[in-house]
């Protein structure tokens, strides 16, 4: 902390301290050339004084006539040579030219304060006049200014980087513990604190990686699951294929190993259809009509009705947009997702409709189907998800079909939604 706090006090006290020094003095020095007139002839008075008794010649002891000058009135006299005096690096160039003929000129005092200086009639010296007594302090009354002005700034600075100081600390210990494989550790930051931004963005990113990892291992088990049963079943039709009593029973358990072969290649095809839209590919919408889409969209609906066997009443939207902004591939799959999921399980009617909010696209497929509960619509998003009862496994599918549809509609900026559809059963909407 010792570090922190001296590369802040000198890269920031140190010029406020500068500052305020220049500040004083050019405050002084302003004050003194707006003063200067009326002392300069306050010095004159005074000189024509000193001169009256140097040059009296009744007075023999004008030097003790002068001391009591000095004491009665806290000044200082003193007789120099015009050169030297002329040599005085305090004095400007224009004061000069008054010592020399012979008007009263001044320069700057160490320490604070003003000598006052003008040639003795007719010599080749110069009578220095100088006020003491109150400029004797004056160094040392700035001096205590500075020293309590730094001392103040240096608490101040002090009260505001060890709370910083602390908050560093704190996000660096969180740092390691993520940097150690540790993902559930926060960095607990105060809200007032400078690095909450800092913090609360590390907090996120901790906790998406987080969830990323464990959506991936999550992934895996279940790919393992998942094709396990496809494959022990494709083994068991090759064995009975092998043993099998002639060539119809034969016949019939190859056709059973094709229906095994084509749940894998949909499983395969669905993981890598997932896998590309976690690697987030380069968004690149286009504008598509939207009646091409929904046509197309429908009568992939109806070809499968045809080979499955349903008979379900869709109701195409009745409002259209001329046009859509989004990637024509990957939106006709998640739409032909969500179609698919409402047809096998509506009971006789599924209604699709389409608005338009601001900037925003909402496509919302309704069925009259048993529904989702509440609880359990979130998980219908993650990869390999199945509910119990009448929307689970005995339904068919291998539970990516929804993970790919939040996938398309967070790829497109939106979010996927499971809500209550007023048909009775589900609605699922995609937004973006």
């Amino acid at each position: 902390m010792l570090r922190l706090f001296l590369r802040l006090y000198l890269l920031l006290m140190l010029p406020a301290t500068a500052a305020f020094v220049l500040l004083m003095f050019v405050t002084d020095e302003v004050m003194t050339r707006i003063n200067a007139e009326p002392q300069r002839a306050r010095a004159a008075s005074a000189f024509e004084r000193a001169e009256r008794i140097i040059n009296d010649t009744r007075v023999p002891d004008w030097r003790g006539r002068l001391k009591l000058i000095e004491t009665t009135f806290n000044i200082e006299h003193r007789i120099v040579p015009l050169a030297y005096a002329r040599d005085d690096w305090f004095m400007s160039g224009e004061e000069r030219e008054r010592l020399d003929v012979g008007q009263v000129a001044r320069r700057d005092r160490l320490g604070g304060g003003t000598v006052w200086l003008r040639r003795m009639k007719d010599t080749d010296n110069v009578l220095r006049i100088e006020w003491v007594g109150f400029y004797e302090y004056v160094g040392l009354y700035y001096t205590i200014i500075i020293v309590l002005m730094t001392l103040a700034l240096c608490a101040i600075l002090y009260r505001w980087a060890r709370p910083m100081w602390r908050d560093v600390q704190a996000l660096q210990a969180a740092t390691a513990r993520v940097g150690g494989g540790d993902f559930d550790v926060r960095a607990d930051v105060a809200r007032s604190s400078l690095l909450e931004p800092i913090a609360s963005a590390f907090n996120g990113m901790s906790a998406r990686v987080h969830a990323l990892l464990r959506s991936h291992r999550d992934l895996e088990q279940s790919v393992a699951h998942e094709l396990r049963t496809p494959l022990a079943q494709l083994k068991f039709d090759l064995e009975l294929a092998r043993s099998a009593a002639g060539p119809d029973e034969r016949e019939e358990r190859f056709a059973a190993m094709e229906h095994d072969v084509a749940d894998l290649e949909g499983l395969v095809d669905e993981l890598l259809v997932l896998a590309n839209l976690r690697q987030a590919p380069p968004y690149a919408p286009r504008e598509i009509a939207a009646s091409v889409l929904f046509e197309e969209l429908l009568r992939r609906a109806r070809d499968e009705m045809r080979a499955t066997g349903r008979s379900i009443e869709i109701e195409a939207p009745r409002e259209l947009p001329e046009s859509f902004l989004c990637d024509a591939k990957y939106l006709t799959r998640a739409l032909a997702n969500v179609l698919r999921n409402a047809v096998r399980y509506a009971r006789s009617r599924v209604a699709l409709s389409v608005e338009r909010s601001g900037n925003r696209t909402i496509i919302r497929v309704d069925d009259d189907g048993p529904g989702v509960p509440a609880e359990q619509r979130q998980r219908l998003f993650e990869p390999f998800t199945r509910i119990e009862g009448s929307r689970g496994r005995d339904m068919g599918g291998v539970g990516l079909g929804l993970a790919i549809v939040k996938s398309v509609a967070e790829w497109h900026g939106g979010e996927a939604r499971i809500s209550e559809s007023p048909l009775g059963g589900a609605r699922i909407s995609i937004i973006w």
